[in-house]
């Protein structure tokens, strides 16, 4: 018997979270799950849903998806996060104050630390009308714990992206 890879288990459980969302009792004990007092009122709706209440992953996703449902087709969070920040630049240019909270996200040591990180921005991603890729924040959080440093260099490399130039490297050897 094979198991399901971690983005199978992501479409099964967001497709769940999907037919779930108009239901708005089962949308506010998912986000009880934030709640280490009240996170029993998530369990039966996240069992409910195909999720296993022995993995944090699937508590932290449906919390965060019952908290803002708008979701987008975005490389990983990395690339959400930085919609966020220049959602309201005139400039073009990443807010500082944006720049150290992504630093402080991907600076996270456990998925448990990481999922109390995510609750903020997606309040932000929220109030700004920016769209989450669940499946692959799923994916993320379900591979936090063993792969952090893979999906913090993910996500680095959407929140800062490579400036594109048209200038060709200058040659290494120099003319006589």
């Amino acid at each position: 018997m094979s198991t399901p890879n971690s983005q199978s288990r992501a479409e099964s459980f967001i497709a769940a979270l999907r037919r779930a969302a108009k239901d708005r009792g089962k949308m506010a004990a998912l986000r009880r799950a934030f709640s280490p007092h009240n996170q029993m009122d998530a369990w039966p709706v996240i069992a409910d849903l195909g999720g296993d209440i022995e993995r944090p992953a699937y508590a932290t996703a449906a919390a965060l998806y019952a908290t803002h449902p708008e979701e987008t087709k975005a490389a990983n969070f990395g690339a959400t996060c930085r919609q966020i920040a220049l959602h309201d630049s005139s400039d073009g240019k990443l807010p500082q104050s944006y720049e150290r909270r992504f630093r402080r996200l991907i600076a996270a040591d456990s998925s448990s630390q990481l999922g109390e990180l995510l609750r903020a921005w997606i309040r932000l991603a929220s109030s700004k009308g920016v769209g989450v890729n669940y499946e692959q924040l799923f994916t993320d959080l379900w591979n936090w714990d063993w792969r952090a440093d893979d999906i913090r260099v993910r996500w680095a490399a959407e929140f800062w992206p490579a400036r594109k130039t048209d200038e060709q490297p200058a040659s290494e050897e120099a003319s006589v």
